[in-house]
């Protein structure tokens, strides 16, 4: 029986060098941070296929998988399996747009996607699930599961363009601001701002009560349910933004991102209260055993993981990371060649 729940799966080959002459090319018209949108961002982990492996085997009700790249394709991927979609930048972001080297670009237009499901899971090409995840963990009668937890943004003078995550995450709020009074949304969806499951990040939500406005969102970093009826919606009112920020071909900090659309479902009361699970690694050269054993112990049902590291520590870093990462999931799955 169809779950009528699909992934998406953004990836890009780094080391592509059609793409890197591409990128070059473009990047040669703009004065823009090149620390911000260096090739390190585009550093490759090399084990794709322990994502398709871990989805099979411990998210066997998923629907379909749309692998999403600029049109170079894994060297594993079975193309002929009859859940995956390979999906072209081309095939769904307007020709204006393109070619784009910004992921919120690749990611807010995703509702163009014409057979993706209305509910869908927001991957990323680094979080691997370790446990079976039942598919009401994502959604529930229609709704996804999230948790409605504020953060405050810390305004600091960075000085560096180059944390331009930063600059987006600040966008994204002063959008969710305009449109939404908080203290409206919460009296209207109390027991889901104030939901015990959230445990200790339930003294987010109280500590900040006071204040009149969103100070930001807790953002978790691991697959995200989405409806793609809200991001049409986004675009259906606010065009002129989305516009302007899909014609960003490398990052920038007029951007936002796909989270004003979870931000947006939180402040509708369009979800279902629950905790995240779930385990984010910033992976260095003190941690990475560590890490590796995590995943061996299948610690939590999924694990996201990022560097930060030279690129000589991060051959052996990654090594490490893929031989433990193999250990789990050796067998090959029907996305692999």
């Amino acid at each position: 029986m169809s779950s009528g729940i699909d992934i998406i799966i953004p990836w890009v080959d780094g080391n592509d060098p059609v793409w890197q002459r591409a990128r070059e090319q473009v990047q040669s018209k703009y004065s823009i941070n090149a620390k911000a949108n260096s090739h390190v961002r585009f550093e490759s982990w090399d084990n794709l296929q322990y994502i398709f492996r871990g989805i099979e085997k411990f998210m066997p009700w998923v629907d379909k998988v749309f692998l999403v790249t600029c049109g170079h394709l894994p060297k594993f991927i079975n193309v002929n399996n009859s859940r995956l979609r390979i999906v072209k930048h081309s095939d769904y972001i307007p020709q204006e747009y393109l070619p784009t080297f910004n992921s919120n670009v690749i990611e807010l237009n995703y509702h163009r996607i014409a057979e993706l499901s209305d509910k869908f899971i927001l991957f990323n090409d680094d979080c691997y699930p370790l446990k079976p995840i039942p598919k009401e963990y994502y959604f529930q009668g229609g709704l996804p599961c999230d948790e409605a937890v504020e953060s405050p943004i810390m305004p600091v003078d960075i000085g560096d363009l180059s944390q331009y995550a930063s600059y987006i995450k600040a966008n994204n709020v002063l959008f969710i601001n305009r449109h939404f009074n908080k203290r409206k949304v919460q009296e209207q969806n109390w027991a889901k701002w104030y939901f015990e499951g959230y445990g200790e990040l339930l003294e987010r939500n109280k500590g900040l009560h006071y204040w009149n406005n969103f100070a930001g969102f807790h953002d978790y970093h691991m697959p995200v349910p989405l409806k793609k009826t809200t991001m049409q919606f986004l675009w259906d009112i606010e065009y002129d933004e989305l516009d302007q920020v899909s014609r960003n071909q490398f990052r920038h900090s007029s951007d936002m991102s796909w989270c004003i659309v979870r931000y947006w479902q939180l402040c509708t009361g369009d979800f279902i209260p629950r905790k995240s699970v779930g385990n984010p690694y910033l992976v260095t050269a003190d941690n990475y055993i560590e890490v590796a054993g995590a995943i061996r112990n299948r610690i939590s049902q999924m694990i996201c993981l990022s560097e930060d590291c030279s690129p000589q520590e991060f051959v052996v870093i990654k090594k490490e990371i893929n031989s433990a990462l193999q250990d789990i999931l050796p067998e090959k799955c029907s996305f692999e060649i």
